[in-house]
């Protein structure tokens, strides 16, 4: 009789206390599982942002680097080359007129350099880096629009204005 209340007794509370301190561990592990889960996600999710910015940023930032070595009167152009629409950059290459087309074709920023008037196929370009949508704009003669589509629909605009006048779109 002493053995099993002294059992109860004991047991009794041994087992509240035990239940307390499971009960504990198992909020501080969920608590502990749902800041890695959190942290897992904002961590894919500005890391998806930053890729997106990249490939925008990096397509405007190069094409605005390519204008300005080429901004002579009328020597940026729009042409429309099998469905795409291209940024014609002309240029003098010791004497020889060349041009430089940039372009959007099979979801990649393209690049061709060539002699004005060299036939090619916009797959004959150099794929540059990953683009979903980019267009090209020419306002006035004064100003580049170009607008750049990230993976996720996000569009990006940069405006550049000329030093010089241009021709526009042929």
């Amino acid at each position: 009789m002493r053995r099993k209340r002294y059992f109860e007794q004991h047991i009794g509370h041994i087992s509240t206390d035990f239940i307390f301190i499971l009960i504990l561990l198992c909020v501080f592990a969920f608590g502990s599982l749902m800041s890695v889960i959190l942290g897992a996600n904002t961590y894919k999710s500005i890391n998806a942002d930053a890729d997106s910015n990249f490939e925008s940023r990096t397509t405007l930032s190069y094409i605005a680097s390519k204008v300005r070595q080429s901004d002579e009167i009328d020597e940026i152009h729009i042409v429309h080359k099998n469905g795409v629409d291209a940024l014609v950059l002309a240029t003098d290459d010791n004497g020889e007129a060349c041009e430089t087309w940039i372009y959007e074709y099979d979801q990649h920023l393209y690049e061709v350099y060539i002699a004005k008037g060299t036939p090619f196929e916009l797959h004959d370009g150099i794929k540059m880096i990953p683009s979903y949508g980019l267009d090209f704009d020419i306002d006035d003669g004064k100003l580049l629009i170009i607008t750049s589509t990230d993976a996720s629909g996000d569009n990006k605009t940069l405006t550049l204005s000329f030093r010089t006048n241009q021709g526009g779109a042929s």
